[in-house]
C-alpha cells in the first residue's frame, strides 16, 4: 500500500528521498525471506540473514542519510545484530563478521544509489518542519 498510501514516507519525513517502487518490492522480499528463514538448509539461512543484514543496515544508513536523530538507526541496528547472531549459530564467527562486512559494502552502495535526500523547500515543507526533522 505504500506507493498509495505514503505512510512510511510521511512517518519517516523523506521527502521522496526513496524511490516509489522500493518499499513494495523490499517488504515482498522481507516476506519470502520470513518463510524461507524456516527451511533447515544452513546455505539458505545464512544467505537470508545476509539480506536481512544488508537491507537493516541500509536502514541506518537510510535514517542517517535524511539527518534524523542518530537513535533512529537502533531500531534497524537490532535487526542486524540478530541478522549476525543467527549467522553465528550457523557459521564460524570469524565467516559470520566477514559476510556482515560484505553485507555493510552492499548496504552503502545501495543507498548512495537509493536515497536521494531533497531539502525540505524542494518538497513543499514549510522551513518550520525542516526545522523539526533533527534536533541536538
Amino acid at each position: 500500500c505504500e506507493p498509495f498510501t505514503g505512510c512510511l514516507r510521511s512517518a519517516f519525513q523523506d521527502n521522496g528521498a526513496m524511490p516509489t517502487w522500493f518499499w513494495p518490492l523490499a517488504g515482498s522480499i522481507l516476506i519470502c525471506v520470513a518463510i524461507i528463514n524456516f527451511r533447515g538448509n544452513d546455505v539458505v539461512i545464512l544467505m537470508n540473514q545476509a539480506y536481512i543484514a544488508a537491507f537493516h543496515m541500509g536502514g541506518v544508513l537510510y535514517h542517517n542519510s535524511l539527518g534524523h536523530h542518530p537513535a533512529s538507526g537502533v531500531g534497524p541496528g537490532m535487526f542486524v545484530f540478530l541478522a549476525f547472531a543467527v549467522a553465528c549459530m550457523r557459521a564460524p564467527i570469524w565467516m559470520a563478521f566477514g559476510g556482515l562486512m560484505v553485507c555493510y559494502v552492499f548496504a552503502v552502495g545501495l543507498a548512495k544509489v537509493l536515497v536521494k535526500p531533497k531539502a525540505a523547500s524542494d518538497a513543499g515543507q514549510s522551513d518550520e518542519s525542516a526545522r523539526l526533522l533533527r534536533v541536538d
